[in-house]
């Protein structure tokens, strides 16, 4: 549940690291083989003779500037502006707001995602079933979405811990007068490690149907199953 494309990270993260390591490695054989720094020193006035030379046949009009400075700078531009995407779109995806509609011509209606997590979190502290329980919102197709992660106790019957929870969440869609989706991942204990359950139930306004979306890092990931309100 995140805008961010991480394969698009980790191969950035990759070609960096590697980019890096060969300049250090470069840097460090330069500082130590003298040959090396003679092949090196041919080489890099080979290319600065070069590009002198392509610098002179580009001449910009009739001054003595080159028109591929103006190529360089508009892709140093174009390079600047797809790292700065890149860096705004990290993180995207979880959101602090529930609910945000205009209901009336004068004025919006805004539930905070803490509004939801509060009162879920109060109605699983009357079990006893449950170790530990984390609600969060992304924003999955420009709706917002809840995440129910719970940790039960060992013995702990997935069954249960379904309906108990799909009873809270009822009671929440109730209490804000629509159908949140929401995604259940249940985890820890014996039977619910082997029972490996995941739920997800979805809507959207009046009319409900099912979305599958990744789950961002958490408890180990299980297999899924929609229900159909």
């Amino acid at each position: 549940m995140n805008n961010t494309n991480r394969a698009l990270n980790r191969t950035v993260l990759v070609l960096v690291g590697l980019l890096l390591l060969a300049v250090a490695v470069l840097l460090g054989l330069l500082s130590s083989q003298a040959a090396l720094r003679d092949v090196w020193s041919s080489v890099f006035d080979t290319t600065r003779t070069t590009v002198a030379g392509w610098l002179q046949a580009t001449p910009l009009g009739t001054s003595t500037h080159s028109w591929l400075w103006i190529v360089a700078l508009a892709l140093l531009v174009a390079t600047v502006g797809v790292l700065l995407s890149f860096i705004l779109r990290q993180g995207g995806g979880h959101s602090g707001r529930l609910i945000s509609e205009q209901t009336t011509n004068w004025g919006v209606t805004q539930v905070d995602s803490a509004v939801a997590g509060q009162a879920l979190q109060q109605a699983f502290g009357e079990h006893p079933e449950f170790l530990s329980t984390r609600v969060s919102t992304y924003r999955v197709a420009r709706e917002a979405v809840l995440k129910v992660s719970v940790i039960c106790r060992r013995g702990t019957s997935p069954t249960d811990v379904v309906r108990i929870v799909e009873q809270s969440l009822t009671a929440l869609d109730e209490l804000l007068g629509r159908r949140i989706p929401a995604l259940l991942q249940i985890s820890g204990g014996f039977r619910v490690r082997t029972s490996r359950s995941t739920r997800i139930r979805s809507s959207k306004s009046n009319a409900h149907s099912s979305f599958s979306a990744p789950v961002p890092n958490g408890p180990r990931k299980h297999h899924t199953k929609e229900r159909t309100p």
